[in-house]
């Protein structure tokens, strides 16, 4: 994606190996686990759609439901299918609108440390295709981080050092989620270690 940092080390992250290490020392098991309970919240039955699901850890976190993974890196997705065989469905590739136009309704679509690597143009274009496979009364969560007042100055940095290129303000983030959805709620948090600030949103 154009709209990353893809030299040196941040390629190197496109091992899944390396990124999953990465992962753990951020605390990230931790956090997905509060991420699906918290925000998620999926019920058994459930169809799931988590774009840039990377290997798609997440679903470890999940109740029997029915989950539909995309995900650029063709290296994470098959991790995903090595980890969880039938437990989901997991696609190589960016989500466009062929893929909206076939997809049977979802209940909740997931985009998970997905927009600060788009531009707004990307953003829209995805919301505009997350609208049109939700059910009624289905929701978008989103996760990313986020820059805000007063942040710890460690923080800030290690977030200003992200292979995304569009991290924003929680304003951002939901202004760009109103162009498309009407009721927007966003909710901030932070770690204590290693320093890191969270905005987590959900649209309906």
């Amino acid at each position: 994606m154009a709209s990353e940092r893809t030299h040196g080390l941040y390629a190197a992250l496109k091992n899944p190996t390396l990124y999953e290490t990465v992962q753990r020392i951020m605390g990230a098991e931790r956090g997905r686990e509060y991420f699906a309970q918290q925000f998620v919240r999926a019920q058994p039955g459930d169809r799931v759609l988590d774009i840039g699901c990377g290997p798609a850890h997440l679903l470890a976190h999940l109740p029997d439901v029915e989950y539909i993974g995309w995900e650029p890196n063709a290296a994470y997705v098959a991790t995903a299918r090595k980890t969880y065989g039938d437990r989901g469905t997991f696609h190589v590739g960016l989500f466009g609108p062929e893929d909206a136009r076939s997809l049977p309704p979802v209940d909740i679509a997931i985009v998970s440390a997905v927009l600060h690597h788009m531009d707004d143009a990307q953003a829209n274009e995805l919301f505009v295709l997350l609208r049109q496979v939700l059910k009624p009364g289905g929701r978008v969560i989103t996760v990313d981080n986020v820059f805000i007042k007063r942040q710890n100055p460690i923080a800030r940095l290690i977030i200003s050092l992200d292979r995304g290129r569009h991290v924003r303000t929680p304003e951002g983030y939901k202004t760009l989620a109103r162009r498309v959805f009407s009721q927007v709620e966003g909710t901030v948090t932070t770690k204590a270690f290693p320093p890191y600030t969270y905005f987590y949103m959900t649209a309906q």
